[in-house]
């Protein structure tokens, strides 16, 4: 036993390598969830990557040419491999489903002994068995059918081969299928609602002597045929020491609060109301990487790249260079578009292939409209960035705190335990003016500056000011002077 390419991308890694050969693997799911793709796509992609004779056995009586016409909607349909003999396409007549089910077996074993394929697809077996007759043109009973399936799947062993045949099936149906138990290995193809949005999902329900990753992972249909995005995992940590060195977050008075910056490969969260400067918070930290040479990658779920890259000028940030230069990557990402699979998927690849050593991940609490269920949002939330740890990045990320005045809410419920360091920002009301106060709640591994202070939000970017003292219930919004402070004033400094 060999193990052979799926030819459906990201398939094999979910697979631990592809399909076992011989083997047989039945895809389900219902009407329009992808299951000829599937089989098609594989069948071509390893034709053209030079398994020869490959078989597709159609069993709906349409021609070759119906079925190819469908098929050349994808661009992994190539004609010439029919020319090239690498493919072959059969289509089982009524007549011959008239003839009954000894009949049907005689020739497709017929047609196997002749072609010696190296993969074949029979799709879709479900409807072969709704339609057959028996010899005599009466119904088929339950009796027959299960024997037909039976002496089908002996037959499809004797091939010595990888067969992939697809079915009409939910994932109930299997429960009780006798084309289930005979199965090899059973891919389940279906959609769900998640949030604003329809996914489609695939789940490997079955691999007979094999190892996969269980659950479910997002897939795609695009012209280039099905695209599989493995679900995100949590990853087990090697007993690899932690670095000790410090990066600086760009501004001078943070540094200092921080006693030197954040410890590399650390998750720094900076938390506040809306208009506190989270943003410029984060960029500033991205602009300071980028000046010492360290590729950067900026993930958007609330502004466009154009947006982030203005909004930066008019605080002395300029972008444009580094993004002309590749050390520097934005990605904008609705959150009603928002793929999890997919967009962790897309985000570990930039992160490995351009070597990113800082990332600010903006406006995470979005994704609550893309992963609604608070359960599965946090555990994707934790192990996407630990997941940056794990590829050597340090991260800032953003999130908005509802309220604007009264109790302090840290929000986002996934991000407290995982991240290093939190730091909260509040605007407060002093003297008639807004003021801009930060205020550094945790700082893993490190000590830190315990003191509320204000920060200015400048043209030549941020700059931390002096402590609040003499003020108290700063960070709940409702500030107002100590009575001691009040005393003096009304008093002197004398009583």
């Amino acid at each position: 036993m060999t193990i052979v390419p799926t030819y459906i991308p990201n398939l094999d890694g979910i697979l631990e390598g592809g399909f076992d050969k011989p083997s047989v693997v039945l895809v389900t799911g219902t009407a329009g969830s992808g299951k000829t793709t599937f089989a098609a796509q594989s069948l071509f992609n390893a034709a053209r990557s030079g398994e020869k004779k490959c078989l597709f056995i159609s069993t709906l009586s349409e021609s070759p040419a119906m079925i190819n016409k469908y098929m050349s909607r994808f661009t992994f349909f190539d004609h010439s491999l029919y020319e090239n003999n690498m493919m072959t396409i059969l289509s089982l007549n009524e007549s011959l489903l008239q003839e009954g089910a000894d009949a049907i077996l005689e020739f497709i074993n017929q047609k196997i002994s002749q072609l010696k394929p190296s993969r074949i697809v029979i799709d879709p077996l479900t409807v072969l068995g709704d339609i057959l007759k028996s010899a005599n043109a009466k119904p088929i009973t339950d009796y027959d059918r299960r024997r037909f399936y039976f002496d089908l799947f002996n037959s499809m062993r004797s091939w010595n081969t990888l067969v992939i045949i697809t079915g009409e099936f939910t994932q109930e149906d299997l429960k009780k299928s006798m084309v289930g138990y005979l199965a090899d290995g059973i891919i389940h193809l279906s959609e769900e609602i998640e949030g604003m949005r329809v996914e489609r999902v695939l789940r490997i329900i079955k691999m007979r002597g094999q190892k996969y990753i269980s659950g479910k992972h997002s897939f795609d249909i695009r012209d280039e045929g099905i695209i599989v995005f493995p679900r995100l995992l949590s990853r087990t940590w090697d007993d690899r020491p932690s670095p000790a060195i410090k990066l600086s977050t760009g501004i001078k008075g943070l540094d200092k609060m921080l006693n030197g910056g954040i410890l590399k490969n650390d998750v720094l969260l900076i938390s506040g109301t809306t208009g506190t400067g989270k943003t410029t918070f984060g960029l500033h930290f991205i602009d300071n990487g980028l000046k010492t040479g360290e590729k950067s990658l900026i993930i958007s779920l609330e502004e466009r790249p154009s947006k982030l890259v203005r909004n930066a000028k008019s605080f002395g940030l300029d972008f444009e260079d580094y993004l002309e230069q590749k050390m520097l990557e934005i990605l904008y990402i609705p959150p009603v578009s928002f793929n999890p699979d997919e967009q962790s998927f897309i985000i570990t690849n930039k992160i490995k292939n351009n070597n990113v050593v800082r990332i600010l991940f903006d406006g995470i609490e979005n994704l609550e409209k893309s992963i609604p269920g608070e359960l599965q949002r946090k555990n994707y939330i934790t192990a996407l960035i630990d997941q940056f740890s794990f590829l050597d990045a340090t991260t800032v990320v953003t999130t908005e705190i509802p309220e604007l005045f009264g109790a302090v809410k840290l929000t986002h419920e996934a991000l407290s335990g995982v991240v290093d360091n939190i730091i909260l920002l509040r605007n407060v009301e002093i003297e008639g003016r807004m003021r801009g106060v930060l205020s550094i709640l945790k700082s893993r591994g490190s000590e830190h500056d315990n003191e509320i202070k204000e920060f200015e939000i400048s043209g030549k970017g941020i700059i931390v000011k002096t402590s609040m003292k003499g003020y108290e219930n700063v960070l709940s919004g409702r500030v107002r002077k100590t009575p001691i402070d009040v005393f003096k004033e009304t008093f002197g400094e004398k009583h």
